[in-house]
């Protein structure tokens, strides 16, 4: 285990086996709203093992990345936004909500200034990715740790507010809503198992910064 997580796995089994868990407040910057966010033994135990971890703690480290934004002067340089306002609830359908999503993504966007960028990670059914997006370049950097060309919920999702965003905003822009946004993978440490993604994802969010 990481040197670093052994205060974190210690006090995990010394107070939490009981049912009692850490309540992390998330605010309305990242979520829209501000809401409590729970983690539980569970949440803990497989975050320390790197097993698969859950949007819980994607959110927490959100969390804790805006505050070290504010504390060295970057909070207007940046945006996270919750991987649960964007992530498809079900992939059984093609749509899945899409139209909502967007809505939910555009309400972060009205008001972009330049040179802000969106942080956005997106579970797609069981695999994290991470798109940065920079609205006045009309872009979306795209982090996969498999490194797969398949994002076609996520292609969707970004063209969607995007061509929403451009429309509102003003006319210079405007003239450009036709145009395509153009998408970049970039390059990511490819990961070797099934289920450490997440982490990843984790490193992405941090390095972007």
């Amino acid at each position: 285990m990481n040197r670093a997580m052994k205060p974190l796995a210690y006090y995990a089994h010394s107070s939490m086996r009981q049912g009692n868990q850490i309540e992390v407040p998330i605010p309305y910057t990242i979520m829209g709203f501000d809401m409590p966010v729970f983690l539980s033994f569970e949440d803990i135990y497989e975050f320390i093992n790197l097993q698969e971890i859950s949007a819980n703690c994607i959110l927490v480290y959100m969390r804790y990345l805006e505050e070290l934004c504010r504390i060295n002067g970057q909070a207007e340089k940046f945006v996270f936004v919750s991987p649960s306002l964007i992530s498809p609830v079900r992939t059984d359908t093609e749509d899945a909500g899409r139209r909502e999503r967007a809505d939910n993504l555009l309400s972060f966007l009205r008001d972009a200034p330049k040179e802000r960028l969106y942080l956005v990670p997106h579970n797609r059914g069981r695999h994290w990715v991470l798109g940065v997006i920079d609205p006045w370049e009309d872009l979306v950097l795209y982090f996969d740790p498999l490194r797969e060309k398949k994002r076609d919920d996520f292609t969707k999702l970004m063209n969607m507010a995007l061509t929403d965003w451009k429309i509102t905003i003003r006319e210079g822009i405007r003239r450009r809503r036709d145009c395509k946004t153009k998408f970049s993978n970039r390059p990511c440490p490819l990961q070797e198992g099934s289920v450490e993604c997440g982490y990843f994802i984790l490193g992405e969010n941090g390095l972007d910064m």
